[in-house]
């Protein structure tokens, strides 16, 4: 009973001739890192304390547990690490559920895949692997399933000997699932609970796990700190640091693992956005439209940020956001490229739908182009009036506030490919979160402008502002309006200056 043992000498989950250890390559190593060998060990209590055996950590014997942890400690991995002990030892049944089915496909099943193929030889015949599923010695009854978060009734019948639910990002699960696997674990003879997850929200049942004096006591719980996840990249959060400042949020739950209170000041509440995240989308019936937003650069540190998205009659889906460094000489026209490349790789069409572009400074030569292009285009200005200059003091504060509000009342969600990786996703998480409204405002609406959050430190919501453009409600421009060809015959102008 020593899944240490196991996880090292039959997964090879070690240092083998030649390869890095932990302190030298985090990224490549396969080491166990400190926090991973000490929740192996107190899942294995559970069953040393059935047995009168002496425990090791877990000395209570707890059989639910939750870990806590920061972005980057090898969180899935760790899950699939159990897994392959739990159904080594126990012949029975695992449930892995996430926020979103795909998660599980894209995410944990490919590293259970990964550490299968490690392993010894003689294991890795035991086991046969699917996308979804796998099935030990061939016994139907003795696998590995996936279920999706968003059916609790697939789960109800999930009553075996020797069981284990995995819950992946456990903060996104919606809370009428824990009472059918609270229900399913109230049986059997080894039947325990991992749930992990980002402490992205201060509500819900993982929270609880956490913060509750009563309901914490159930659990054994980890909350991870830098200490013990040697995996978690230093120069990534020190730059959050520096970039956020040691009291964001966004800074303590994604780099430091802690669960936050949102800023006073806040526009988004965090949980609204990692919500979105986390949701399922496929579709309402009604037929969309799409729409690709541009924030164009205008050189230095910033970037031109391009966001896609499909815009149902009650869902928002987001499907790309990539951003660009350009240089400012031919910042315009690249902008129009890398917009136009999105827009037809999402399958955009000319006669329907339209680009929301940011047509101050050198975004007004974007716009321009795409429009000589024969496209759609919304010229964008945030600090002109709005379509309701009582409830919005500018487009730029009615856009941020429609966004809030889809956002609040679970109407976004994003592609699971949306962003190209953890870090820019992220890094557009914290953008949105820093939006704040000013105090003392004449009205609630009122917001920092971006000259006011440069001077408090804070980057330049490139991201952010992209997204929001997505809710602009002007109408577009087309190649036959007057205005629009006095904008084309500017820009030509002001390119040929260039040459």
């Amino acid at each position: 009973m020593n899944p240490r043992w196991f996880a090292e000498n039959i997964l090879n989950l070690r240092v083998l001739d030649g390869e890095p250890t932990l302190e030298q390559d985090p990224n490549k190593s396969w080491e166990l890192d400190i926090w991973q060998g000490q929740l192996l060990d107190a899942m294995a209590d559970v069953v040393r304390k059935q047995r009168g055996l002496p425990t090791v950590i877990n000395h209570e014997g707890k059989a639910w547990f939750s870990v806590s942890a920061m972005h980057g400690p090898g969180k899935t991995f760790t899950a699939a690490t159990i897994a392959h002990w739990f159904n080594f030892c126990f012949p029975g049944r695992i449930v892995v559920v996430a926020p979103k089915f795909n998660q599980l496909k894209t995410r944990f099943f490919p590293e259970f895949r990964k550490i299968a193929g490690r392993a010894e030889g003689w294991y890795k015949t035991l086991i046969d692997v699917q996308d979804t599923k796998a099935t030990w010695c061939g016994d139907k009854d003795w696998v590995m399933i996936a279920e999706t978060a968003k059916h609790p009734e697939n789960l109800a019948g999930h009553h075996y000997s020797h069981m284990l639910f995995i819950i992946e990002e456990a903060t996104g699960v919606p809370e009428t699932l824990w009472p059918v696997i609270f229900g399913a674990l109230s049986t059997g003879q080894v039947v325990m609970l991992l749930m992990i997850s980002n402490p992205t929200k201060r509500q819900g049942t993982f929270a609880m796990s956490h913060l509750d004096p009563v309901q914490s006591k159930d659990y054994f719980r980890m909350q991870l700190s830098l200490a013990v996840a040697r995996r978690v990249s230093r120069a990534w959060v020190e730059k959050m640091r520096s970039r956020y400042g040691e009291n964001s949020p966004i800074y303590r739950i994604r780099a430091l693992g802690e669960f936050a209170d949102d800023d006073a000041n806040q526009l988004v509440a965090t949980g609204w956005v990692t919500g979105a995240l986390q949701r399922d989308f496929d579709t309402d019936g009604s037929l969309p439209r799409l729409r690709v937003s541009v924030d164009v650069a205008d050189g230095g540190d910033d970037e031109t940020v391009c966001t896609g998205a499909r815009h149902y009659e009650s869902h928002t889906r987001f499907l790309q956001q990539r951003s660009h460094s350009f240089g400012i000489e031919t910042g315009s026209i690249d902008a129009a490229n890398a917009a136009e490349s999105m827009f037809i790789a999402l399958g955009g069409r000319k006669e329907m739908d339209d680009f929301v572009v940011d047509a101050s400074g050198v975004g007004t030569g974007c716009a321009g182009e795409l429009v000589s292009r024969g496209y759609k285009v919304i010229r964008y200005k945030g600090g002109e009036s709005s379509s309701d200059p009582k409830k919005w003091r500018n487009r730029r504060v009615q856009s941020h506030m429609v966004a809030r509000d889809a956002l609040r009342d679970g109407r976004i969600s994003f592609a699971d490919d949306c962003f190209p990786n953890v870090e820019e996703q992220t890094e557009f998480l914290a953008q949105v979160c820093s939006i704040k409204s000013k105090p003392n405002g004449e009205r609630v609406e009122d917001l920092q402008t971006r000259e006011e959050m440069r001077r408090d430190g804070i980057k330049s919501p490139d991201r952010s502002d992209s997204f929001v453009m997505q809710f602009a409600t002007q109408a577009p421009i087309t190649i036959g309006s007057k205005i629009e060809q006095t904008i084309v015959t500017v820009r030509s102008t002001v390119l040929d200056g260039f040459e």
